[in-house]
C-alpha cells in the first residue's frame, strides 16, 4: 500500500520498522545512515554500527521494497503493509504502525525570545525531560544572581537579567556541571551533514530529543568516554564527543560591532554566516543588517563571531565596529 502526503516541512530522519526492527530510506543500492549503519538493498542486508545484520524485509517478509522517500514536489512517499496506518501528531511527526517518521520545520528563531517565549519554552522542556540547568550570574566574587538563559554562546550569552534580557560575558555565568575545566563548554562540530542528534541515552538507538546544528554553542554538564551530557537551548542529552569541539569556559577579549553592508545598513538587506572561513563553507543562517555582533578575531577576509547562540564566521567586508566597545582579556 502506498500513502502519499504532502508536508510544508522538510524531511528530517525516515526509520521505519518493519520485521526486524529494519527500515528503508534507498529501495536500490547501499547507504549510510548517521548512526555508521550500511543499508544494502542490493544485498537486502542492513548492517548496523556494531556488526549485526538483519535482512531488510516488508511486513509480508518480501526482502526490501517497504520504505519511504522524499519526492521532488515534497511530498513524502510511504511504502507499508495493506493494514498499516500513517497518522500525523500534533508536534509534526508521522507516525506508522510499523515505525515513524520524524520531520522539523526549517525555520527557525533568529531573534531573542521574549519572556514570554522562553518560560512557554521552559514549560515544553519540563514536559519533555523534566529538569532545567539552574544557573547563576557572576555579579562579583561573592554574589551570584539566579538568572534564565536564552542562548549561550562561547564568549558572550544572553539571560534574563534584572527584568530584561542583556548580553554577559559567558565566563560569567556559573550552572552545575561535573565536566572538566577544559570541556565546560562546546560547539557542534557536524561539517559533514551539519547536525548532531541530542539523544535520551548513551546510544545510537535512544530517542532522538532534538537535532543540534554545526556550529551552535553548548553547555557540558558530565563527559563521558564517548558521549557528552550538554544542555541544548535549555533541553538536556547525550550527544557524541566526535560531534563536539570542547572549549574552557574562560574570559575572551573581543570586540563589539554589528552587520553592515559598504558600512552601511540598508532596510531589507541581510547576510549569511557561515560554519567556516571558507567561501564554500555551510551556510548557517541569514541575518538582517544591524544585527549585534560579537568579535572575537578577524583579518581581511573573515571574521569570527558569537552571534546568537552561533559561534561562527562571516565577510569581514559584512561587519562593522562600534567605536570604543571592547573587552580586554583579564
Amino acid at each position: 500500500m502506498v500513502k502519499k502526503g504532502k508536508w510544508m516541512r522538510s524531511l528530517l530522519t525516515a526509520v521505519l520498522c518493519f520485521s526486524l526492527g529494519a527500515g528503508a530510506a534507498a529501495e536500490t543500492g547501499t547507504y549510510t545512515d548517521e548512526d555508521g549503519g550500511v543499508w544494502d538493498y542490493d544485498m537486502g542486508i542492513y548492517t548496523d554500527a556494531d556488526g549485526n545484520q538483519y535482512e531488510i524485509t516488508d511486513d509480508s517478509g518480501n526482502s526490501y521494497g517497504s520504505g519511504s522517500r522524499q519526492n521532488a514536489d515534497g511530498s513524502i512517499t510511504i511504502v507499508t503493509g495493506e493494514e498499516d496506518s500513517v497518522v500525523q501528531n500534533s508536534d509534526g511527526s508521522i507516525t506508522v504502525d510499523s515505525g515513524a517518521i520524524q520531520v522539523v520545520d526549517k525555520e527557525e528563531e533568529s531573534k531573542p525570545l521574549t519572556y514570554e517565549e522562553w518560560q512557554a519554552r521552559m514549560d515544553a522542556i519540563a514536559d519533555r525531560n523534566g529538569r532545567e540547568t539552574e544557573t547563576f550570574y557572576r555579579k562579583s566574587e561573592k554574589e551570584l544572581i539566579p538568572v534564565s538563559v536564552v542562548y549561550v554562546g562561547l564568549v558572550r550569552s544572553m539571560v534574563h537579567l534584572n527584568g530584561k534580557e542583556q548580553l554577559v560575558d559567558t565566563c560569567d555565568l556559573v550552572w552545575d556541571t561535573e565536566a572538566p575545566a577544559e570541556q565546560l563548554l562546546a560547539v557542534i562540530n557536524a561539517p559533514k551533514n551539519g547536525q548532531a542528534k541530542l539523544r535520551a541515552k548513551t546510544s545510537t538507538k535512544s530517542t532522538v530529543l532534538d537535532t543540534c546544528r554545526t556550529n551552535r554553542v553548548v553547555r557540558v554538564l558530565k563527559v563521558g568516554k564517548t558521549w557528552a551530557f550538554v544542555d541544548h537551548n535549555g533541553l538536556r542529552g547525550y550527544i557524541q564527543n566526535t560531534s563536539l569541539t570542547f572549549y574552557p569556559n574562560e574570559r575572551h577579549e573581543y570586540e563589539t560591532g554589528y552587520i553592515s553592508v559598504k558600512g552601511k545598513t540598508p532596510k531589507g538587506e541581510t547576510v549569511y554566516i557561515r560554519s567556516a572561513p571558507k567561501n564554500n563553507s555551510r551556510h548557517l543562517e541569514q541575518y538582517p543588517v544591524a544585527t549585534p555582533l560579537t568579535i572575537v578575531a578577524s583579518d581581511a577576509n573573515w571574521t569570527e563571531i558569537d552571534v546568537e547562540g552561533w559561534h561562527c564566521y562571516i565577510l569581514s567586508k559584512y561587519v562593522s565596529r562600534y567605536a570604543g566597545a571592547s573587552a580586554a582579556a583579564e
